[in-house]
């Protein structure tokens, strides 16, 4: 691909997201689409900084278990 056809396709992309992040800040429906995800959006982080909190123990050489059997037995969590 030539440098052309690479700032088009920047181009391209920048225009995507601003579509994006303008529809999810200013428009009535954004603002319901964020509060609906946001819950998720929260499980994820937690899930993110559990899992580099299992990563840090692991480079420390601690052995990294779950905290009860109950958070064992809810991950990985399966959606229907």
């Amino acid at each position: 691909m030539n440098e052309r056809n690479l700032l088009i396709l920047g181009g391209m992309i920048g225009a995507i997201v601003g579509v994006g992040v303008g529809f999810a800040l200013f428009t009535e429906r954004g603002r319901q689409l964020r509060a609906e995800l946001q819950p998720e959006i929260e499980g994820v982080m937690r899930e993110a900084v559990r899992l580099t909190q299992v990563v840090d123990d692991f480079k420390a050489g601690r052995a990294s278990a779950p905290a009860s059997a109950a958070a064992a037995s809810t991950w990985p969590r399966r959606t229907v």
